[in-house]
């Protein structure tokens, strides 16, 4: 079976981390040798973007384009290729779509971020699994989690409405929306079911 490039995407709070680990733990079952990556990256420029975020000023829109930017493009490079190339599936917890909604809803158009990713050639996902809730709900989950803690500068209600509706607008054949306000487990399953149907994993 050919490598497989998925990806999990939603607003703060949506739940995709969580399913974007228990699908990476069921490709492990099929002994696919699966890689879990994440955006922004571990790595340089992903580190100077969160250090951004979790400050109180937001930065300059084009600055945080770029920024995320040149973190996909040595993402790619080190991690998401040559897993992809030896054969590896990779789960993605958020992609260029998250670049798009997010830098999007901060003013720019989010067309033209969609098209500056493609046109630096980054790998397309085979599959994005998109976990959609209503941000008071992602909002009340982030409170939970993080006990009155400093909120990063995107957890805003009206600034993850226009997040959310940028992704609906942008779901395409390659998506498909979940209703993220379902128990864990029915939304594992509605994955698990829609990968192997889509990918004939069992044929």
């Amino acid at each position: 079976m050919s490598p497989l490039f998925i990806v999990f995407e939603g607003i703060d709070g949506s739940g995709k981390s969580t399913q974007a680990r228990m699908f990476h733990a069921y490709l492990r079952s099929l002994h696919m040798d699966p890689v879990l990556l994440m955006e922004p990256s571990p790595g340089e420029w992903g580190k100077k973007i969160r250090t951004l975020l979790s400050g109180s000023v937001v930065p300059p829109v084009e600055e945080m384009l770029e920024l995320f930017l040149r973190d996909r493009e040595d993402d790619s490079r080190r991690n998401i290729i040559p897993a992809l190339d030896s054969k590896k599936s990779v789960v993605m917890d958020r992609y260029f779509h998250s670049n798009a909604a997010y830098q999007g809803a901060m003013g720019l158009e989010a067309d033209r971020i969609l098209s500056e990713n493609r046109r630096r050639s980054f790998p397309e996902p085979d599959r994005v699994y998109f976990i959609d809730v209503p941000p008071v709900t992602a909002l009340r989950r982030i409170s939970e989690r993080n006990k009155g803690e400093h909120r990063d500068i995107f957890e805003k209600r009206a600034f993850l409405e226009k997040v959310r509706e940028i992704f609906l607008a942008m779901a395409d054949d390659s998506f498909l929306i979940i209703d993220g306000e379902k128990p864990e487990h029915e939304i594992h399953t509605m994955i698990i079911e829609d990968f192997q149907n889509r990918f004939d994993i069992f044929a």
